[in-house]
C-alpha cells in the first residue's frame, strides 16, 4: 500500500514538473521563447521565484531548477519466472526497486527588466 502511495505521488510530482517545463524538447523551447521581450514579472508569474538570481549592475540571471523523481517497483518473478537450476535451488529472481532523478537547468538572462535570453541544460531540457 506504501507503494502504490508513493509511486501515485511520485507520478503527480512528475506530472507538475513536466507541465511547469513543457515537457521537454521543442514545447520548452517554445514555451521559453515566449517569454523573450517580456517583464521579468511575466516570468515570475509563470514560473515562481528563481532557484538562484545573480545581478551585475543592469543584467540579471535567474535560475530556475526542475527535479523529476520517480520510483520503478521492485519485482519478483513468480513460478513460470524460477530459474530451475539446481545450483540457485530454484529461487525467483528479485531486480530490487529504484529511483531516478532527471534535472533540468534554465537560466534567462533579463537585462533592464526584460528577458533578454535563456539557456536549459539537462537530461529532461
Amino acid at each position: 500500500m506504501q507503494t502504490r502511495k508513493t509511486l501515485v505521488a511520485s507520478s503527480l510530482l512528475g506530472l507538475s514538473c513536466l507541465a511547469l517545463t513543457g515537457c521537454g524538447g521543442p514545447r520548452l523551447a517554445r514555451k521559453m521563447q515566449d517569454f523573450l521581450g517580456k517583464p521579468e514579472a511575466a516570468l515570475v508569474r509563470v514560473l515562481g521565484v528563481p532557484d538562484r538570481r545573480s545581478v551585475n549592475g543592469d543584467v540579471v540571471h535567474d535560475q530556475y531548477r526542475r527535479t523529476i523523481t520517480y520510483s520503478v517497483p521492485g519485482w519478483t518473478g513468480g513460478p513460470a519466472f524460477v530459474d530451475q537450476r539446481p545450483a540457485i535451488g530454484g529461487i525467483p529472481p528479485t531486480v530490487p526497486p529504484q529511483t531516478y532523478k532527471n534535472t533540468c537547468v534554465i537560466n534567462f538572462r533579463i537585462v533592464h527588466g526584460l528577458v533578454q535570453s535563456y539557456r536549459a541544460t539537462g537530461p529532461v531540457c
